[in-house]
């Protein structure tokens, strides 16, 4: 019984669901024809076996730049409602498809947080090489951010982690009890009308129109050829949260400008069967293992805040630039 909600919410987190006899009918959808905010492009980045991997991202305007990192199983599409208002901000934008998502390649490769920072760090590399960059990442993102953070910290100006996975803790018993939880299979045979209420329950405070539409998106991705890959790699990005574990880490940040971001009514974090309690409580742990951290709650939003309160996210992302652009800060991070 318990294995089934776990699969079910985890279902949610990747999958997402709609409205029977709407978007199910509809043509299915191709990676390549997802939704993007801004021109998408293409680079290869070295794999961990000497080959490659295409990784597909947006750059777009001038200035300070932002890196946004999407969470688990989402793709770079997921910060359209923040692009175009941080680059009206004056800021560049970099947003990406982490390698098993979107446009990016799928390898039958190891999803693990290192690798994953490995692969962001190489399309820095060539994106932007030799500038400091500002991560912004979100729920798997943002654990993904904290360790590229770690891994090659002279690079990073500040983070901004949105509704972050690393915060909160798991024993090796509920570790174990979650991975046993989630099979590529299980989380493709949900139908629409599971997927619906497990993502409206789990995801969203508000479910909007932008929420429908990734709905859409996700229910027509099934009939990609690549669906199957990208599964698997959600499967393996799921245990790698769990085997990536950051929090004792953090100290080594505490001279970087970070800002922390939940959503008052996030049903995901904490984890609602093994840590059932508020969201206030892993911002607790934030404040914790983050003392020099700004950490706001947003009331009335769930676990996708850059998209519930999207105005509030970006005003959060670029104080957090401010503050790492002041002379203490910069001088902090030499």
């Amino acid at each position: 019984m318990r294995h089934g909600v776990v699969v079910g919410l985890l279902c949610t987190m990747v999958l997402g669901g709609c409205v029977t006899g709407r978007h199910e009918l509809s043509a299915p959808l191709t990676f390549e024809a997802l939704a993007a905010p801004a021109v998408v492009r293409k680079v290869t980045v070295p794999d961990i076996d000497g080959s490659g991997v295409d990784v597909a991202y947006i750059d777009v305007g001038q200035g300070p730049v932002v890196v946004l990192i999407h969470g688990l199983g989402e793709h770079l599409g997921y910060w359209s409602e923040n692009v175009d208002g941080l680059v009206r901000q004056g800021l560049r934008v970099v947003a990406l498809d982490l390698p098993g998502s979107g446009r990016s390649g799928k390898p039958d490769l190891d999803y693990s947080m290192i690798q994953q920072a490995i692969w962001l760090n190489a399309l820095l590399e060539i994106v932007v090489p030799e500038t400091s960059v500002h991560l912004v990442g979100h729920s798997m993102g943002g654990q993904v951010a904290l360790r590229a953070a770690l891994l090659y910290r002279r690079r990073i100006s500040s983070l901004t982690l949105i509704a972050p996975a690393g915060i909160e803790r798991f024993t090796e018993a509920e570790v174990r009890f979650l991975k046993q939880g989630t099979s590529a299979r299980a989380l493709g045979e949900k139908d629409e009308d599971q997927l619906r209420a497990y993502h409206t329950r789990a995801l969203y405070a508000r479910f909007g129109e932008v929420a429908e539409h990734h709905l859409g998106e996700r229910v027509r991705l099934r009939g990609s050829p690549d669906f199957a890959a990208y599964l698997r790699a959600v499967v393996r990005g799921i245990h790698a949260m769990l085997d990536g574990p950051v929090a004792d880490e953090l100290g080594a940040l505490r001279d970087l400008p970070t800002t922390v971001v939940f959503g008052e009514q996030d049903a995901l974090i904490p984890n609602p069967f093994l840590h059932p309690g508020p969201t206030a409580d892993v911002a607790d742990e934030a404040r914790r293992l983050l003392p020099h951290a700004h950490v706001v709650l947003l009331p009335d939003v769930g676990h996708m805040a850059q998209i519930e309160a999207s105005a509030a996210v970006d005003f959060l992302i670029v104080e957090n630039v401010k503050r790492a652009s002041a002379p203490m800060a910069l001088e902090s991070s030499r």
